[in-house]
């Protein structure tokens, strides 16, 4: 059955806090009703914890860190879920359910690449 990913952007916090408990109730709520579809997910740290990684000079160069990504946005990537559905429109249909879609942010479907039998 194809997968999609699901990529939730929302607000640049750090979720893991106290004031967003209800918010990951919401969460949780979600991921137990829709347990059956769900193959992986999980929240991001906010932004300021993150690394950006680039290699100069092609593959084996030299690798270059910097902090955070490169450009400021009222919404991120705060999480994913790697959802299992028999199409887009049912994979759009779960989406729906994910608290940031009705709660101020947007989710992304995109289709996964199967690379499993190139991988091996």
């Amino acid at each position: 059955m194809p997968q999609y990913a699901a990529l939730i952007y929302d607000r640049d916090v750090d979720w893991s806090q106290p004031e967003f408990a209800d918010m990951t109730k919401e969460y949780a709520a979600f991921g137990a009703a829709a347990a059956e579809v769900l193959r992986g997910g999980a929240a991001l740290y906010p932004t300021s914890t993150a690394t950006s990684v680039k290699v100069t000079g092609g593959k084996g160069g030299d690798v270059v860190t910097s902090d955070g990504p490169y450009t400021e946005t009222k919404e991120v990537l705060t999480g994913f879920y790697l959802l299992e559905a028999g199409d887009l429109d049912a994979a759009v249909t779960l989406a729906a359910q994910i608290p940031a879609a009705w709660m101020g942010g947007t989710i992304e479907v995109r289709p996964v690449i199967d690379f499993g039998s190139q991988m091996g």
